[in-house]
């Protein structure tokens, strides 16, 4: 009886230190939402389009989940989310939010003022995809669905599945407020716009960013690959198609050749000069299948290496041209800022680095090797 009397002691004791939830919010009582698009209305106002989950029934009890489409104009993403709560039946709550689409526009403009407030919201997930679209992000949000599909889940589905085939970067909200103030690491978004032909919206490659600001460079899904896999970031699935051979440009379709990247390796290797950096050369090294090849004769070991011989020159003339672009729009999407800054600190000169990336000599070289074939006899 007295070891009882001391263990209930104890565990009262035990319950006055347990922590208890102090802050609950119940989804009834809460107008979800499930993704948000900002463009500007004017010089002094912004406009976000909200989409506002409608539960309703439960999907379990044979109902059909719904968005509200709403958009407000304000000062700031603050203001318009306090404007939004007024012709809102129940408090609104970004809990759930998965995808922030910027309009063209307002890319163009120093977008921090619009991540500060999503990166500070406690409550906001912080691993939302977040795209730029071509033209104004209330007009895609706007659709309301695709086919059987909400606007949302499609979007971020879209985005999802580009990241998984190394056609976009995986970008939230997390990381592209982080690398908005990096010096020396620039980033790009998956660029979005409707496709009249399917009737549905597309990612049509990406959008570069300098620190906090679209450049106006939009890079085609292949470079995005290419240049995923220069930055040794590779995801689930990578294809490469290129034409080879001297016909293609007689207007031979045939002359083309679709490789299944496998494993892709890159390094950067830097050059200095009287304590400055003088050359970085990017070595991607990639082996992969042949997945199309409409000349076949590939049981031919030398035609083989001809084909990995041929698309590695065409992929450095790629990767290069490549580069360059990268330089036009001074965005250091390969991180060599941060390697000086971690590796060769004495070379970092983080407020000169805008104008010594833009004249650093970069050069890519690309070597491809072909590991299967499917033969086609």
């Amino acid at each position: 009886m007295k070891k009882t009397w001391h263990l209930s002691i104890i565990f009262s004791t035990t319950l006055l230190f347990l922590t208890s939830c102090w802050d609950q919010e119940l989804l009834k009582e809460s107008k979800l939402i499930y993704g948000a698009g900002l463009d500007y209305e004017n010089e002094n106002e912004i406009r976000t389009t909200f989409a506002v989950r409608n539960l309703g029934i439960p999907v379990s009890q044979g109902g059909v989940y719904s968005n509200r489409i709403l958009s407000v104009s304000g000062s700031s993403p603050r203001d318009t989310r306090i404007k939004v709560d007024r012709v809102l039946s129940k408090q609104v709550t970004a809990s759930k939010n998965q995808l922030i689409l910027l309009g063209k526009e307002i890319a163009r403009k120093d977008i921090d003022h619009i991540f500060d407030v999503l990166y500070r919201d406690p409550k906001g997930p912080l691993d939302a995809r977040v795209g730029v679209v071509d033209g104004r992000a209330e007009d895609m949000l706007n659709l309301d669905h695709i086919g059987d599909t909400l606007i949302t889940e499609f979007m971020s589905d879209l985005i999802k599945g580009a990241e998984n085939k190394t056609e976009a970067p995986p970008m939230t909200i997390e990381k592209t407020f982080r690398y908005s103030k990096d010096v020396g690491q620039d980033y790009a978004l998956p660029y979005i716009r409707f496709n009249e032909d399917v009737g549905a919206p597309e990612i049509n490659g990406i959008a570069l960013f300098h620190q906090s600001n679209f450049t106006g460079v939009v890079l085609p899904p292949f470079d995005a690959t290419l240049l995923l896999l220069m930055a040794d970031a590779k995801s689930k699935k990578a294809s490469i198609v290129e034409n080879i051979g001297k016909e293609h440009d007689q207007g031979f379709l045939t002359q083309t050749v679709t490789i299944n990247i496998q494993n892709a390796k890159s390094d950067i290797e830097y050059s200095f000069q009287e304590g400055n950096i003088s050359k970085a050369v990017i070595h991607l090294e990639v082996r992969g299948n042949i997945e199309e090849y409409p000349q076949n004769h590939l049981f031919k070991e030398s035609q083989v290496e001809n084909i990995a011989d041929e698309l590695s020159k065409k992929l450095t003339e790629r990767g290069n041209n490549l580069l360059t672009k990268l330089q036009e729009a001074n965005c250091d999407f390969l991180g060599i800022g941060r390697d000086l800054n971690a590796y060769h600190h004495e070379a970092w000169h983080p407020k000169q680095w805008d104008k010594e990336f833009t004249k650093l000599n970069i050069e890519a070289k690309v070597k491809v090797k072909i590991s299967e074939t499917g033969i086609i006899k």
